[in-house]
């Protein structure tokens, strides 16, 4: 029993086991799997071996992200699976824990998956940092503005997008904690897929927004649901100009859904709200773990106006370096951390309630009321000015 890095010889085995845990059993084509070998980085991809034999597999993709608009390095966690004969045996707790060890070594303190089950996860420390909400109408549900102009909007290839689409994802997702691609490739396979159009939306020369967009064909005649599957935009009238877009298509579409942007209601831009015209859903969203107290304390960007010190102590079963207790100075906007014997901390909490905390899907006095905290009542609102609530996620997945 040996874990190891993955690598091309090993293609067929994998195959055989990704097929057979997340496609069904020979559902996946071969473009299919040549796009999503495309990004694998074999450095960050890990095997627990029995025998010579792939039992387990557990790949890291190496991202970026926004985080309280601090753009820091991520790991991305996918294809965790095991053969089901070696299941329960505990190799994807040990490939969890030295996946931890391969992202501090790359730099990565903060760690996104989307998961399967939610209760899996959860005993590894990651925890539910982002909701995703989304909307479902008929394209003529929509109530526009009287006289409203759309602002241009332009097609775009799937090759083109990404030098486009991310300068526009970085300057409005750094409101959000939302992940930032360097690579055309990891670009492509999360967001411009072949079936998938792109579009741009331009106030004159400049570039407000991007949506990208597939048609889903459902149980019935003339049932065709308009998906909308990334929609970013920085003002009212490129929103605006997103759902003339969608009502366009009222003679097309039955129905379409779109994906809500952070904490926005858009109810106002519907003409009726009863369920039978418009539904609001929400599930989990991504889970969220930082890796490395730390180091992602230190990269944050605090409110340059704080000058405070205080004492942490955090519980991480899997990642042994974030217990030990820290003692944490701001000042001048940055975190400097220096190790503390005082028994008097001054935050304790476990590693899921602080990854929620720092990255501000939770504030502190949330925390405080689920008694998933130790802090001391008059101490609340000093901590909600370090760490204040936060704009969640753009619902992108990855």
């Amino acid at each position: 029993m040996v874990i190891k890095k993955l690598s091309e010889e090993y293609k067929e085995e994998l195959i055989d086991l990704w097929d057979y845990c997340f496609a069904g059993g020979g559902e996946t084509s071969e473009e299919d799997w040549k796009d999503w070998f495309s990004i694998l980085d074999f450095d960050n991809c890990l095997g627990y071996f029995i025998d010579g034999k792939i039992a387990s597999t557990y790949v890291i993709h190496s991202y970026k992200m926004f985080v309280r608009g601090v753009l820091m390095k991520m790991g991305g966690i996918g294809a965790v699976a095991t053969k089901p004969e070696f299941r329960k045996q505990r190799q994807i707790t040990e490939l969890t824990k030295e996946s931890f060890k391969v992202m501090r070594r790359n730099q990565e303190y903060i760690s996104v998956l989307c998961p399967f089950k939610f209760s899996f996860y959860r005993r590894y420390g990651y925890e539910n940092c982002a909701d995703f909400e989304w909307i479902i109408s008929s394209p003529e549900n929509i109530l526009l503005p009287k006289d409203f102009k759309p602002l241009k909007i332009e097609e775009i290839s799937q090759d083109e997008s990404f030098k486009i689409c991310m300068p526009i994802r970085e300057k409005i997702g750094s409101k959000f904690n939302l992940t930032i691609f360097d690579d055309l490739e990891y670009w492509k396979y999360h967001h411009a897929r072949k079936k998938t159009k792109v579009f741009v939306i331009k106030d004159g020369e400049e570039n407000v927004g991007y949506f990208t967009t597939s048609l889903e064909k459902r149980e019935g005649p003339w049932n065709v649901r308009l998906i909308m599957r990334n929609v970013i935009v920085d003002s009212e009238v490129a929103r605006l100009t997103v759902f003339d877009y969608i009502k366009k298509h009222t003679d097309q579409n039955k129905d379409f859904s779109y994906p809500l942007l952070g904490d926005e209601r858009i109810t106002d831009y519907f003409d009726d709200l009863w369920e039978g015209e418009f539904k609001y859903q929400m599930t989990g969203g991504p889970m969220f773990r930082v890796v490395d107290v730390k180091k992602a304390m230190e990269l944050l960007e605090f409110d340059k106006s704080l000058d405070v010190t205080f004492s942490m102590k955090i519980d991480d079963e899997y990642a042994p370096w974030n217990s030990e207790p820290i003692l944490v100075t701001i000042k001048n906007g940055k975190a400097k951390i220096t190790k503390t014997t005082d028994e008097n901390i001054d935050l304790s909490t476990e590693i899921k309630a602080f990854t929620q905390l720092f990255v501000g899907y939770r504030t502190i006095y949330d925390l405080f009321e689920l008694k998933k905290v130790k802090i001391k009542k008059n101490d609340l609102e000093k901590f909600n000015k370090v760490f204040p609530k936060r704009f969640t996620r753009l619902r992108t997945f990855f």
